[in-house]
């Protein structure tokens, strides 16, 4: 399912819920529909939070006859007063959140019986997301947070945790009280995670799931793939679906793991590995005998100007060197006057070929 649809399926189940035709046997299905992502856990506490404390949405149908939905110009919105605030790391730093709206409701209740409307309400609830509103709700809401290319920005979570953001980055994150849910869309974050047993801190990829309770760890996500580090602690790695080989794993401090569609490799980085692996936390990227087109590859994510090797003869040579990641420009002179390597701009590229 698209993300889209997932909101559909998540207003159906509420609306479907609420509507007091409700059995143990649908319960059961919920649960199970729940469970099995993460995107579907957030997209319902979403949905439910956001009736809670919206003033019952369909009270935006008020005056409307019953089963209708209210024009365009009936609708309300306004900026959230109290979207959450993220702190900015130093160095490089950058973070933007999605568009924040609130919905303001008019001040009349519904009357006994307000969940013969709900059907009504969900198709409410679907057609602002549709609009592209994104949700910031306080004390178990969900929220969006994302960070430009080149950017790096820490976020306090309000349950004590904290998340670094790397370049081009985008988690969603919902915090319920029975447990922690973040959804890494896109890039790479460094987790330092508060302990707390009650609430299991889940970071999801795809059908893939990183839990833990109290630690410290990195997910970098690929595609749909992922590579996790342990700092400290230990989480467990698993796979959603019986077909999945090694579909639960625990990984200890000083691991790391790397996804490959159904395979899971698991190490143990060196000393200088582990160094470099999270030298982006420092606004630098260090390259410990690493091949240039894999250095390529990192500089690429920090910038908008593009660095492309057009000749494989110089993807093999080896790079020892900090670099910030900001100096896309002192790599490409260290390259020029060290290295048998022509440079050419092409636009917005940087080309390389051999000299």
């Amino acid at each position: 399912m698209n993300r889209t649809q997932i909101e559909e399926a998540a207003a159906a189940w509420f609306a479907k819920r609420e509507s007091g035709n409700w059995s143990a046997g649908e319960q059961s299905k919920l649960e199970a529909w729940l469970e099995s992502s993460t995107s579907h856990r957030i997209a319902y506490i979403r949905i439910a939070s956001t009736w809670e404390r919206s003033g019952r949405l369909s009270a935006l149908g008020a005056g409307v006859p019953s089963g209708a939905i209210p024009a365009r110009d009936r609708w309300h919105f306004q900026p959230s007063s109290n979207a959450p605030t993220s702190q900015v790391s130093s160095g490089p730093s950058e973070i933007a959140t999605a568009s924040e709206h609130r919905l303001v409701v008019p001040s009349l209740w519904l009357r006994p019986k307000w969940s013969r409307r709900l059907p009504v309400a969900a198709a409410l609830l679907l057609i602002a997301f549709a609009a592209g509103t994104i949700w910031f709700l306080s004390d178990g809401g969900a929220s969006s947070y994302r960070t430009s290319v080149g950017a790096l920005a820490t976020i306090p979570l309000s349950d004590g945790s904290k998340v670094m953001l790397n370049t081009g980055s985008q988690i969603d994150v919902v915090l319920s009280k029975t447990g922690r849910y973040v959804r890494l869309e896109r890039g790479e974050a460094f987790f330092e995670v508060s302990k707390d047993p009650e609430r299991p801190f889940v970071v999801e990829i795809a059908d893939k799931r990183v839990v833990a309770v109290g630690t410290r760890f990195s997910v970098r996500r690929d595609d749909d793939d992922m590579r996790v580090y342990v700092e400290e602690g230990r989480v467990q790695i698993k796979r959603l679906g019986t077909a999945a080989v090694g579909a639960e794993t625990s990984l200890p401090a000083g691991s790391e793991a790397r996804t490959a569609k159904e395979s899971l490799l698991v190490d143990q980085p060196t000393p200088d590995q582990v160094e470099q692996l999270l030298s982006w936390r420092t606004g630098y990227l260090k390259f410990r005998d690493t091949t240039l087109a894999d250095a390529v590859v990192e500089f690429n994510r920090y910038s908008l100007q593009k660095i492309l090797i057009e000749d494989p003869a110089v993807a093999n040579i080896h790079i020892v060197g900090n670099f910030r990641t900001d100096d896309a420009q002192g790599f490409i002179a260290l390259l020029q006057s060290g290295f048998p390597v022509q440079v050419e701009r092409r636009g917005e590229l940087i080309v390389l070929t051999k000299r």
